[in-house]
């Protein structure tokens, strides 16, 4: 979200629409989740380029179309304005506690971005694709991290809550500022998909680079007994 599909996504999605083809011939439900970057740093950085490069948003929203070029401009003012980066930073934690501004700048983005993805999934005839991003679990986030603390899995670290799934780094829950990161919403949303969605099998469809962290993410699931 809020920039153009890459061969990246292309890649996850034209292997994960196969696979979700073959489970359905040999008789299988398939849902098919789409789970999209729609919250965490990028959107506080985006947001406060839009607070600040242009204060009469409300009023007259700009033509932000051109995601790529919109990206951009409020990527080099994050890596050389150490102010801006640090507003940034903070706008990820008043994004996630529900600001009626920030939520009508996430909207925006969220709506132009979609219309482009559309013309790439019509394009590859992908149809019932649901979209549950990051945001779709931020609710979810909070009770999940109680849960965790109640079974003793959820350990302080510089007011950070992390878990401990035996590698040299851990998880963090919760961040030192009070935020989620991407480790607060996988974790919210492997206990979604087995304990809500009551999937038998779940298939994760993703770079190898992030290989390790999911390693993590389901060590701590069984840890919890989902």
């Amino acid at each position: 979200i809020a920039k153009e599909m890459h061969v990246g996504h292309l890649r996850s999605t034209i292997i994960g629409e196969t696979i979700c083809r073959s489970l359905e011939f040999f008789g299988h439900e398939v849902k098919r989740v789409n789970h999209v970057g729609d919250w965490g740093t990028q959107f506080g950085m985006l947001i406060n380029h839009l607070r600040t490069a242009y204060p009469d948003f409300n009023e007259r929203p700009p033509n932000i179309t051109d995601l790529t070029g919109f990206y951009k401009e409020a990527k080099i003012r994050f890596d050389e304005d150490e102010d801006f980066k640090k507003a940034s930073q903070l706008s990820v934690v008043t994004l996630q506690a529900g600001d009626e501004f920030s939520l009508k700048c996430w909207q925006t983005l969220c709506d132009v971005s979609r219309v482009q993805f559309k013309l790439v999934y019509d394009r590859l005839g992908i149809e019932g694709l649901v979209e549950q991003g990051e945001s779709f679990y931020n609710s979810r986030i909070p009770d999940v991290v109680k849960e965790l603390e109640h079974k003793g899995m959820i350990e302080d670290s510089g007011g950070a809550k992390v878990i401990w799934c035996g590698k040299p780094y851990p998880l963090m829950a919760v961040k030192s500022d009070g935020g989620y990161g991407y480790d607060s919403t996988d974790l919210a949303a492997v206990s979604y998909r087995i304990r809500e969605l009551k999937a038998d099998r779940v298939v994760y469809v993703t770079d190898a680079g992030q290989s390790e962290h999911f390693e993590m993410i389901f060590e701590a699931a069984r840890k919890a007994v989902w």
